[in-house]
């Protein structure tokens, strides 16, 4: 399979490859119209404003004020392919009004901080939001999405949602486990959940990890869970409202494959009719009810353990567009883009199937300051199954990709109709980016 998305240094000073970026999505069939999205806080490089314009849809940016974002927030550039900017300061209608003035028909988060807005200006145009209005916590925040899903009879981790570490540690003491997580309160933001087997490690990583989440969201308190064990997966939908209701189809599950060291090596595009995809997808489905969700995709983190069953770690509005997400969404034809432009084309879209590629993202720490670092990603662009290829972690890092210690994440996204071919390319992977390690550290 040809690459659709070549390697695109994420700084001139990458190496010495003067490769144009490409065009992640193929050409679909938009109407050609020019209709005005509002895209909510998006964030530089987001990707929006060019993904709306490949649709024939100008791109208004609603970017957060001074007073109503948080502290690392950051905003678009003015070299971005948007038509209009608002900023928005705390006054909802007063936003609202800009935007119905301009004609806008559709409204999109475009990052974890702009999901809650998103919905609130969704409902004041009469427009589809993602959830039930003034529910947006259900699918923003890590502790009161887990305590509603628990109080629904929905499994999730056991939880606690605090801003204080003796309350933390207290309830370490009434719930024994044999390692917790603890992490940000906002979904999909940074830091990304951090593995602690020990309340010693609880108690030492809280200053730092609790001084992030309050830079990155603008809130202190943290939330400890216990970690699940099992196999975890991504299991990715589209929701739009229908006669009946909200109405959910399951896009793509996705199986995580943990390093040795505990960080995340691979994930693969599984076929969503076997006997576990078919649990996955109707424990999820129960979950996006119970979460309020109505419009626009949702990508879900589930363990599954055999003795008890599927367990959700969290739901998120989707609002990253990495380049290895553009690759993906090339493959499969599952943009979540769409849901928001034309949920009957979306649905269309779905109900095609047409993808029939076995796709693999791969996940690779390499060293800092190793020499030969772009003629390495040369190598990897010309491996036959790599559709993509992204060296910034930015992009794409999550709260289930977390940076990797003393290193830079790059990930890699692989596809070919026969597994065996991507199972070639991965062990070439690894052996070049050991070979890397080598050089750096002989």
């Amino acid at each position: 399979m040809n690459p659709v998305f070549p390697y695109v240094p994420s700084d001139p000073g990458d190496g010495p490859m003067a490769i144009a970026q490409g065009t992640a999505l193929a050409t679909a069939p938009y109407p050609a119209r020019t209709v005005p999205v509002a895209v909510i806080a998006p964030l530089s490089g987001s990707g929006y404003a060019d993904a709306l314009a490949r649709r024939g849809r100008d791109a208004v940016a609603v970017t957060l004020g001074p007073g109503a974002r948080p502290p690392a927030h950051g905003t678009t550039r003015a070299d971005e392919a948007y038509t209009g900017v608002i900023e928005y300061t705390g006054d909802l209608r007063r936003t609202a009004k800009k935007l119905r003035a301009v004609g806008v028909e559709a409204v999109v988060a475009a990052s974890p901080a702009g999901v809650e807005l998103a919905e609130r200006i969704a409902w004041q145009l009469r427009l589809p939001g993602s959830g039930i209005p003034d529910s947006a916590l259900l699918r923003t925040d890590r502790g009161i999405q887990a305590e509603a899903l628990s109080r629904a009879g929905v499994a999730v981790p056991r939880t606690l949602r605090t801003a204080s570490l003796v309350e933390a540690l207290t309830w370490a003491d009434r719930c024994p486990a044999s390692t917790y997580r603890l992490a940000s309160v906002t979904i999909g933001g940074t830091p990304g959940p951090v593995e602690c087997p020990t309340k010693q490690s609880i108690a030492a990583v809280w200053p730092q990890l609790q001084e992030a989440a309050l830079s990155q969201s603008g809130k202190a308190a943290l939330v400890l869970q216990e970690r699940v064990e099992g196999r975890q997966y991504v299991v990715d939908s589209v929701t739009r409202l229908g006669p009946g209701g909200p109405q959910h189809a399951v896009t793509g599950i996705w199986a995580h494959a943990h390093a040795p060291t505990g960080l995340l090596d691979r994930i693969d595009l599984l076929r969503r009719h076997g006997l576990l995809a078919r649990r996955l997808s109707r424990y999820v489905r129960s979950a996006l009810d119970t979460l309020g969700v109505t419009s626009g995709a949702t990508s879900c983190h589930v363990a599954f353990e055999p003795e008890r069953g599927s367990v959700l770690l969290s739901a998120r509005v989707v609002t990253n567009r990495s380049r290895g997400d553009e690759a993906v969404w090339t493959i499969t034809g599952h943009d979540p883009i769409d849901a928001a432009l034309d949920g009957a084309l979306c649905a269309s879209l779905r109900s095609s199937d047409r993808h029939r590629s076995c796709v693999s993202r791969v996940y690779v720490n390499t060293p800092r300051g190793a020499g030969p670092e772009s003629a390495v990603l040369q190598v990897l662009a010309a491996l036959p199954t790599v559709v993509g290829l992204d060296t910034d972690p930015n992009s794409f890092a999550s709260g289930t990709v977390p940076h990797p210690p003393g290193g830079r994440a790059w990930e890699i996204v692989l596809a070919h109709e026969l597994p065996g071919v991507i199972e070639r390319d991965y062990q070439r992977i690894r052996v070049l980016i050991a070979d890397l390690h080598k050089i750096r550290h002989p």
